[in-house]
């Protein structure tokens, strides 16, 4: 079946991974999943709270999730505020979406699948938590290491480039 996993994902976790590769698992084995990448005002804005635009953390998923959006068995949609999900998504693949969220108010006029167990019981999770942790070592140094509890490497070294440290600095020192 075809799922739509909407969320902001204003950083992308290794929470966030395994869900991702537990529904594709699980639920989209035989189809596809779509996962939905909010988009806050529009596609270039950022602030303290979502540090990286869309189309970085777009970026974001293809590091992690390369090989899957090359075979098609995951595709990356932008969700605008106001979207109505069972209308855009029928526009995008042609037929309403099980939706699989934490947020039900996505799943408004679709099949609403149900909420990842993992955000039940998520203990501490937060993606706001990983990203207050980067926000702390920017505090005491100039770049982000080559681990750090919660995200993968790969990420840290993307948001090693010049022009996104930058950013996150800014927003770690107007904190």
């Amino acid at each position: 079946m075809d799922i739509l996993f909407p969320g902001r994902f204003s950083i992308l976790t290794k929470i966030h991974e395994d869900i991702i590769r537990h529904i594709s698992d699980k639920y989209a084995a035989e189809g596809k999943l779509y996962l939905g990448l909010r988009i806050i005002v529009d596609e270039n804005f950022t602030n303290y709270d979502n540090p990286f635009t869309f189309y970085e953390r777009k970026e974001m998923f293809k590091i992690v999730f390369g090989e899957e959006i090359a075979k098609k068995k995951i595709f990356l949609i932008p969700l605008k505020y106001g979207l109505n999900v069972r209308k855009d998504m029928n526009e995008i693949c042609g037929k309403i979406m099980y939706v699989y969220t934490r947020e039900k108010m996505w799943a408004y006029g679709c099949k609403f699948l149900g909420v990842p167990t993992i955000y039940e019981n998520r203990e501490g999770f937060s993606a706001t938590n990983v990203r207050e942790k980067i926000y702390e070592i920017l505090r005491k140094q100039d770049k982000l290491p080559e681990f750090a509890e919660g995200i993968d490497g790969r990420l840290l070294n993307f948001m090693n480039d010049e022009q996104i440290l930058n950013r996150l600095k800014k927003f770690c020192r107007s904190s």
